[in-house]
């Protein structure tokens, strides 16, 4: 079983292009097609535009647009779990994981990625890879119910936190809520990215990797 994910904090970021880059390079296709799925509404499509830029540069297609919500297309689904990439991009997390519990995508996702299909996290869309959504408490999202409403698609063993800042180690606030985070957690600053490919992950920037239980 050979799993592909990138986790990244901004998708612009110098390092966060090479771990794309990397990504794709990985796959046996000339040209890969991506598929985008919208953390939210976005009715004139600016972030997506944005990200077929990304990717059109790293000599990849994406023309599969999946918004959960309101917009929904069964058609979009189909075709999304067909792409060789999914790109799932950044926003409320939370809000996030709720739509894609809603459309039971959890189970699909996963089944894409354990059958060769990669995915590229963005920010919100980073830590739904991971087993718990707590830790976008620490970049400022409001995080709400017990923790079995917080449980992600857990492709990885460890916790994410994007847009990380060093000074923020120095609040009391931020580091209570690291402690009380279940997993170990990369603190991920704009120009840090993860690249998890053959079991093995790669680092791109100087990610943090805090873990308490470590001897």
């Amino acid at each position: 079983m050979i799993i592909n994910l990138a986790l990244i904090s901004q998708p612009t970021a110098p390092n966060a292009q090479l771990a794309i880059s990397k990504l794709l390079s990985r796959l046996e296709v000339t040209t890969p097609k991506i598929g985008y799925i919208a953390s939210a509404p976005d009715p004139k499509q600016e972030y997506y535009r944005q990200t077929q830029q990304i990717y059109s540069a790293l000599n990849a297609e994406m023309d599969v647009y999946l918004e959960l919500e309101s917009e929904f297309s069964q058609q979009a689904l189909d075709a999304l779990l067909t792409c060789d990439v999914i790109h799932l991009s950044g926003g409320d997390t939370q809000r996030f994981l709720q739509a894609i519990k809603q459309r039971q995508l959890i189970e699909p996702l996963n089944t894409f990625a354990v059958n060769g299909g990669a995915i590229v996290g963005v920010s919100a869309g980073a830590i739904l890879l991971t087993p718990s959504i707590a830790s976008a408490a620490l970049c400022g999202d409001e995080v709400k119910g017990p923790q079995e409403e917080l449980n992600a698609l857990n492709l990885v063993p460890f916790q994410f936190v994007p847009h990380f800042e060093s000074i923020q180690l120095s609040r009391g606030t931020f580091n209570q809520q690291l402690k009380s985070l279940t997993h170990a957690v990369y603190l991920c600053g704009d120009n840090d990215a993860l690249l998890l490919a053959d079991k093995k992950i790669a680092i791109y920037g100087a990610p943090r990797l805090i873990d308490f239980d470590a001897k």
